[in-house]
């Protein structure tokens, strides 16, 4: 868009009178440094730092699940119920206390069947995570310790 002499001069008058404000560019903006406080290329830095540490915490996730099935099978079902209780405790008018949540969990991490069901988006999400999860770490958690072999003949 092409300014005439006297819409630029318009221009260049209203900025003046603007504590603090400078002349427009024809730059776009950084949206997420003016609302968020951090640009762009911070948070993209910051996000290929998160994404390689994950690799380590997962192995330190699994090597956990490993090394203490029950622990990991019992620690999993109590977070994944306290996050469902406090995604539905105002909403489902049958989760009144942790108890209610941790027996809804622990059915979906097993037969998958409750009387209880999740009424909103977040309690579903939680749930089908659980149904996926919960019963591979509730076999691992109930199977036998596998003897190491004897190695001598």
């Amino acid at each position: 868009m092409t300014l005439t002499s006297e819409q630029q001069q318009a221009l260049d008058e209203l900025f003046a009178q603007v504590p603090g404000a400078s002349h427009p560019t024809d730059e776009a903006p950084d949206l997420l440094k003016t609302w968020l406080g951090v640009s762009g290329s911070e948070l993209k830095a910051k996000l290929f730092t998160l994404l390689d540490r994950k690799n380590d915490f997962e192995r330190q996730l699994l090597d956990l699940a490993e090394s203490n099935p029950f622990d990991s099978a019992f620690g999993f079902l109590a977070a994944a119920s306290m996050a469902f209780y406090s995604a539905e405790k105002d909403v489902n008018a049958k989760i009144k206390t942790y108890i209610d949540a941790f027996y809804y969990i622990a059915t979906c991490a097993s037969v998958g069947y409750a009387d209880i069901f999740a009424a909103t988006q977040t309690g579903r999400a939680i749930a089908g995570l659980v149904m996926i999860v919960g019963p591979a770490l509730t076999s691992r958690a109930l199977d036998r310790p596998q003897q190491p072999e004897n190695r001598e003949h």
